[in-house]
C-alpha cells in the first residue's frame, strides 16, 4: 500500500505502481487515436475540437502571452486558461495539431497519475487504482483525452481542490495556496468557482476541532473562515471581469446556446448516483472488514428519516421538472435515452417516471454516502455536492457529459474519506471492494468503445466528408450594456 502511515505525502513510487500503471496503460490505448488526425467523426469531440478549441489555442499561440478574450481570436464558452498554456506551447514549439493532442493527452495522464497517487496514500494503490479506473473508462474523460478538450483540465481543479478541502489545514498560508488553486481554477473554467464552498466549508468546520455543529461557536468558525473568505478574492474577481466583458456567464457568441437555469440538472444528479453507488458500496463499508456489518447498521440506523426525507423532495422537484430525452432542450446523453426507452410505461408529457424513481433512491444514497462519513467531512463533502449542483443548475445544458465524471469524482472521494481512521481488519480478500469498481470501469469502456466505433471509426472507414466549418451556433440574443461602457470593451 501506498504509505497509509503517512497520509500527509503521496508515499514511495513503488507503493503506488497499480495508478501508475492503469494510468499508463489509459495513455498507451488512447495515444493513437490522439496522433490520428480525425476530421470525419460525427461526435462531440470531433466537433468540439476542430471548431472551438483547436483554432482558440492557434488563435492565442499568435497573442501569446497576451489572451484576448473576445472573438474571433477567443471562440470557446469557457475562460481560457488551459488554452493559453496550450498556445504558448506552439508559440514556443511550433508543434502541429498532432503533437498538440499528445501532449493534451499526456497532461490529462499527468494530472490523473497525481490524484491517483494522492489517493493511494490514504486507501492503498490497487484500492485507488480501483476507484479512478471508473473515472478514466469514461468516454467523456476519454473524449477529452484523446481530444483537444478542456474537460479533463476541469476535472483535475475539482479533484484537488475538493481533496485540498477535506484535508484542510487552518491557517494563512494554506488558505494562500488554496486560493490561488481556486484562481487557476476559475481561469480555466469559469463555472468553477463553485469550489469556493468546499473550501469555505472546511475552513469554517476547521475551528474548533472537537465539535461538527457548525452551528456552535459561530466566532470562532468566522475566525477560522476569514483568511480562505480573503483568499478566495481573486478567484470572484476573475469572474466578475469576464461577466462585464462578456456580458454573461459565456462569451457573447455562446448566449444564444447557454439561456440560463434548467432544474433538470437535478434530477440527473442523484440519478447518476442511483446507478453508480452500488458499485462504490462495498469499498465504501468495507465488505470483508470483521466490523463491516455493525458499520452498516450504524450508517442505516442514523440515517433512515433523512434518506426517505431527500428521497421524497428530489421526486418532487424531478416531476416538477422535465426528465425526457430532448437534446434540443439540453435533455443529452445516454442516462436520458436508456431511460425513455427502458420506462415500463412510457413518459406522461415532459416527465419521465423512471427518472423520477431513480433520482429519488439516488436522494436516499446520498445521504447513506454522508452518512458513512465522520461529522466534520460530512459537511465539506455535502457542500461539494451542492456546489457543484448550483453551479451546473445555472445551465441550461443537462448533459450527461458533466454529471457522469462529477458522480465517479465524487464517490471516488467519498469512499476515501469514508474510510479514514478504519480499524477494521480484511476477512476475505480485498478483491471482494475492488471487483464491483473494475467491473463498472469495464461497463463504462465497452460503452465508450462502442461510441468511438460508432462515431468515429465507421465514419472514416465508410469514407465521410470532413466536418463542417460551420459551428452552427445558435443566435445570440441582442447585446446590452451591463455597465457605462462595457460594450466598448467587447
Amino acid at each position: 500500500m501506498c504509505a497509509q502511515s503517512d497520509p500527509a505525502g503521496i508515499g514511495r513510487l513503488g507503493q503506488c505502481l497499480p495508478v501508475l500503471g492503469l494510468v499508463l496503460l489509459w495513455w498507451l490505448i488512447l495515444a493513437p487515436i490522439a496522433a490520428w488526425d480525425v476530421r470525419t467523426g460525427s461526435a462531440r469531440a470531433t466537433f468540439d475540437h476542430n471548431l472551438f478549441h483547436v483554432p482558440t489555442i492557434r488563435a492565442l499561440a499568435e497573442t501569446w502571452p497576451i489572451a484576448k478574450l473576445t472573438a474571433p481570436e477567443h471562440y470557446v464558452a469557457m475562460t481560457p486558461g488551459y488554452h493559453w498554456v496550450l498556445g504558448g506551447l506552439v508559440r514556443l514549439t511550433g508543434i502541429g495539431e498532432a503533437g498538440l493532442r499528445l501532449v493534451s493527452l499526456s497532461l490529462s495522464a499527468l494530472v490523473f497519475m497525481v490524484l491517483g497517487a494522492l489517493l493511494a496514500a490514504r486507501v492503498g494503490g490497487w484500492l485507488a487504482a480501483g476507484l479512478i479506473a471508473p473515472l478514466l473508462a469514461s468516454m467523456y474523460v476519454v473524449n477529452s483525452g484523446a481530444w483537444v478538450l478542456a474537460d479533463n483540465a476541469g476535472w483535475a481543479w475539482v479533484g484537488f481542490l475538493s481533496m485540498a478541502a477535506l484535508y484542510y489545514k487552518p491557517g494563512w498560508r494554506w488558505s494562500l495556496l488554496m486560493g490561488l488553486g481556486l484562481f487557476f481554477a476559475v481561469w480555466t473554467r469559469q463555472n468553477l468557482l463553485w469550489l469556493a464552498l468546499p473550501l469555505w466549508a472546511a475552513a469554517w468546520m476547521s475551528r474548533p476541532t472537537e465539535s461538527a455543529n457548525p452551528m456552535r461557536h459561530v466566532s470562532l468558525r468566522l475566525r477560522g473562515l476569514a483568511p480562505m473568505a480573503l483568499a478566495t478574492a481573486p478567484a470572484i474577481g476573475v469572474l466578475l471581469y469576464v461577466y462585464s466583458l462578456w456580458g454573461g456567464l459565456v462569451p457573447y457568441e455562446f448566449q444564444g446556446q447557454y439561456k440560463g437555469a434548467n432544474a433538470s440538472n437535478i434530477a440527473l444528479q442523484f440519478v447518476m448516483l442511483a446507478g453508480l453507488v452500488p458499485f462504490f458500496l462495498p469499498a465504501l463499508i468495507g465488505l470483508g472488514e470483521t466490523d463491516w456489518k455493525l458499520r452498516l447498521r450504524k450508517c442505516l440506523t442514523g440515517s433512515r428519516a433523512w434518506m426517505a426525507l431527500i428521497a421524497l423532495l428530489v421526486m418532487v422537484v424531478s416531476v416538477l421538472t422535465p426528465t425526457t430525452h430532448a437534446p434540443t432542450q439540453g435533455r443529452a446523453g445516454q442516462v436520458w435515452d436508456i431511460a425513455d426507452r427502458l420506462s415500463p410505461i412510457g413518459t406522461f408529457g415532459h416527465c419521465n417516471p423512471l427518472i423520477v424513481l431513480a433520482a429519488g433512491l439516488g436522494g436516499a444514497l446520498f445521504v447513506f454516502v454522508l452518512a458513512c462519513v465522520d461529522p466534520r467531512r460530512r459537511w465539506i463533502l455535502a457542500s461539494i455536492f451542492v456546489g457543484f449542483g448550483v453551479a451546473q443548475g445555472a445551465s441550461s445544458e443537462v448533459w450527461q457529459r458533466y454529471h457522469e465524471p462529477f458522480a465517479l469524482l465524487f464517490l471516488a472521494l467519498a469512499t476515501v474519506v469514508a474510510r479514514a481512521g478504519r480499524s477494521g481488519v480484511p476477512v476475505l480478500r480485498p478483491k471482494g471492494q475492488r471487483a464491483p469498481l473494475l467491473a463498472l470501469a469495464l461497463m463504462l469502456a465497452m460503452l465508450t468503445a462502442g461510441a468511438l466505433w460508432q462515431r468515429e471509426i465507421r465514419p472514416w472507414q465508410r469514407g465521410a466528408s470532413p466536418l463542417s466549418d460551420d459551428p452552427r451556433l445558435p443566435a445570440p440574443p441582442p447585446r446590452t450594456s451591463l455597465l457605462p461602457g462595457i460594450t466598448d470593451l467587447v
